[in-house]
């Protein structure tokens, strides 16, 4: 019966480490031709990586998880990987993050993709209406420094964004509540703040880190 005891208590960390992975959903971004955001949608034993901004399907994979070690190896999708090539990974989940770094991968496209990345757990994004005479506080130009303004307009009843020298071409916000709103195409939140007057004075981007951006017009 000890002997069992201790078996059991010896797979406790690899069932632990499955289910923290298991039906869950990772927000990062992937590196290549065209740097990605995308989601890391863990189910039971296969994983699928897409486009936040669209939803488009970059690869489809199975895994397994042990021993802080993800293996993962292709089913279908845009890499070259051989779909007999399995890749290890070590991983670390803590709190809401999870870190991901290359141990071993013949296949180099993965493993540029995916080496010394940084994940966040993805929540659903559900967009509400809001007042057009609410959106039009939010209409005007950010800056974050002298070269990266991003310029917030109004049409049809969205707020859309626009940074011209931050790679960020006229998309939607989608609202959240009054004052927060997310950019699907980057995969962020927005948050809009008010002074004591309820003048609109700045904007907060939460990215990585947060980026504090002044209403300047």
């Amino acid at each position: 019966m000890k002997k069992v005891i201790i078996l059991l208590l010896l797979s406790l960390p690899s069932f632990s480490l499955l289910a923290q992975l298991g039906n869950s959903r990772w927000k990062g971004t992937i590196r290549g031709d065209e740097p990605r955001n995308v989601i890391l949608d863990f189910h039971k034993d296969s994983l699928s990586v897409y486009t936040i901004s669209d939803s488009s399907m970059v690869e489809t994979m199975t895994y397994s998880a042990k021993d802080g070690v993800l293996a993962l190896k292709k089913i279908d999708g845009q890499s070259d990987c051989d779909n007999s090539v399995i890749g290890k990974y070590g991983f670390e989940i803590k709190g809401d993050i999870m870190y991901v770094k290359l141990l071993e991968d013949p296949c180099n496209d993965r493993s540029y993709a995916l080496d010394t990345t940084k994940w966040f757990r993805w929540k659903d994004h559900p967009e509400v209406k809001v007042n057009e005479s609410v959106l039009k506080q939010y209409v005007g130009e950010y800056e974050f420094d002298a070269g990266h303004h991003i310029i917030i307009s109004l049409e049809n009843g969205r707020l859309q964004a626009e940074g011209p020298n931050n790679n960020l071409p006229k998309s939607t916000l989608y609202a959240e509540s009054d004052s927060k709103f997310f950019l699907k195409i980057a995969g962020v939140e927005i948050d809009f703040v008010k002074n004591s007057k309820g003048e609109v004075i700045k904007l907060i981007s939460h990215e990585n880190e947060d980026y504090e951006l002044k209403k300047i017009k």
